[in-house]
């Protein structure tokens, strides 16, 4: 008797289990966005409050004029916004490149003899990581940087002027500039010289070596190291969630007295104003001119995966 009431209740019961939604066909509470403007190096996709910005310029990710215009548009667009309700409360940018978050500047913005070729344009490459660079400390927008790759120079100029940085176990951060003669110019020292203090910012700068993620967290480069791919990313979204959890209001509030320990503007364009004058020296020409041949034309050969260890074949022999 028992088993023929169950039986006879088995429609009932395959009818409701069809109309009651398991998680995973739960309707969304937001339903994510995305675009990819200007010259396609940054696809953003927005849920609720929180915006990923995937950073993808092959071959490197290299800080080229394109990379330079979609990432300055897209922060400039923020920028614009600042106060509305179409702002996010928290950005994350990642890398679509298991290699490199962002390589470093477009070393033809620096070589005379090879320029920038048109519709590229070397000054407005330069402007655009300055606005940038200021956008980044200056919002009330919280910037989380999820590093898994190569970054140097103007790469990590990026990376230390978000707000939060985690890193995976591919992280691998440095400065080459010392290579060309040349003095981190966007922001790289002073921030850096706030993040691990003075003499460790001397050591990783002059020397030009790079520090893995386990050696960047311990120091302060970054905030956190995570063994895997997987967990960074896991624990990256459970950040910008829990941030974006909390009133607007309060997150502008607190950043914004936080930055009163941020680099002063006359410190950071003293660094720019003596990168934009050593540039153009016959050491730095010369060194230009030798990165660009031993890296191929900055493409993603053995040279870029091993900077910055290989960074002394770029310097002239006469120096």
């Amino acid at each position: 008797m028992h088993s023929i009431i169950q039986f006879a209740l088995l429609p009932f019961l395959f009818a409701y289990a069809q109309s009651t939604p398991t998680p995973h066909s739960l309707p969304a509470k937001v339903h994510a966005r995305t675009s990819s403007p200007g010259y396609g190096t940054l696809t953003t996709t927005t849920n609720g409050s929180i915006i990923h910005a995937v950073i993808n310029n092959p071959p490197i990710n290299l800080w080229d004029y394109k990379l330079a215009a979609d990432i300055s548009s897209f922060v400039d667009t923020l920028a614009t916004n600042v106060n509305t309700t179409t702002n996010p409360k928290v950005v994350i940018f990642s890398s679509a490149n298991h290699d490199f978050f962002i390589a470093h500047y477009e070393i033809h913005t620096l070589d005379a003899a090879s320029p920038v070729l048109p519709p590229g344009n070397g000054t407005l490459i330069g402007e655009q990581l300055l606005r940038t660079r200021t956008n980044l400390a200056s919002l009330p927008v919280i910037f989380i940087a999820e590093i898994n790759g190569r970054t140097s120079g103007a790469g990590n100029e990026f990376a230390v002027q978000c707000d939060v940085r985690y890193a995976g176990p591919a992280t691998s951060l440095s400065h080459l500039e010392v290579g060309f003669g040349l003095p981190p110019g966007a922001g790289g020292i002073q921030f850096l010289v706030k993040l691990i203090g003075r003499a460790r910012a001397l050591e990783y700068i002059l020397s030009g070596r790079a520090v893995d993620a386990v050696t960047a967290a311990a120091i302060g480069w970054v905030n956190k190291a995570f063994g895997s791919a997987e967990e960074l990313r896991q624990q990256t979204d459970a950040l910008a969630e829990r941030i974006a959890a909390f009133p607007e209001q309060g997150l502008a509030a607190i950043k914004a007295r936080v930055n009163v320990q941020k680099p002063s503007d006359a410190d950071l364009q003293g660094d720019n104003d003596l990168f934009t004058q050593l540039a153009s020296t016959k050491v730095t020409q010369e060194a230009g001119a030798l990165f660009l041949k031993v890296s191929e034309n900055e493409s993603a050969g053995s040279f870029e995966l091993n900077l910055p260890d290989d960074l002394t074949e770029i310097v002239p022999p006469d120096v």
